[in-house]
């Protein structure tokens, strides 16, 4: 990964940690609270793929009601290429797991889930027409989404990756 200083100034803003880690929180977040546990490590390297790809991301269901294994089987086009951006991104959501652990955002628990802080905290300050208010929501349904399926197993699958 580039220096911060060498990074080329688009990657820089689109990929900023502060960012990726509020994306990151949001996700934990409703995962948490759907099923009273911490979201699994490895889920949170599908939130930045799903959510900063803005294809996939318009792409999404509006509600959770929607099966996640239906939802691949009629949009198979959200597959192309998905284990690439998680490759690529996976850095980049290692620095904004980092990021959030330094912030008080999120921790890990004695599983390895990663957890919300007790901390509180604010609401992003975007206008709701915004496209990071559509990140931060679509990251919000993610978290609830993952959950509703429960098994790690089960979504990597979905998903196309081998766990």
């Amino acid at each position: 990964m580039l220096t911060w200083e060498r990074r080329p100034a688009e990657v820089a803003n689109l990929f900023n940690p502060a960012f990726c880690s509020i994306l990151l929180r949001g996700a934990v977040n409703t995962y948490q609270k759907e099923q009273d546990a911490g979201m699994p490590y490895v889920l949170s390297f599908l939130i930045l793929p799903l959510v900063l790809h803005k294809t996939t991301r318009d792409a999404l269901p509006n509600t959770i009601r929607t099966r996640m294994h239906v939802w691949l089987q009629n949009k198979p086009e959200t597959q192309i290429g998905f284990v690439n951006r998680i490759k690529q991104l996976t850095p980049i959501t290692k620095e904004a797991i980092i990021f959030g652990m330094q912030s008080d955002l999120f921790t890990f628990d004695e599983k390895g889930n990663l957890v919300l802080v007790s901390r509180r905290f604010k609401s992003p300050p975007w206008t709701d027409d915004s496209e990071p208010t559509f990140c931060y929501r679509k990251s919000q349904f993610l978290g609830r989404w993952l959950a509703q399926v429960g098994d790690t197993a089960t979504i990597l699958t979905m998903w196309g990756i081998r766990p």
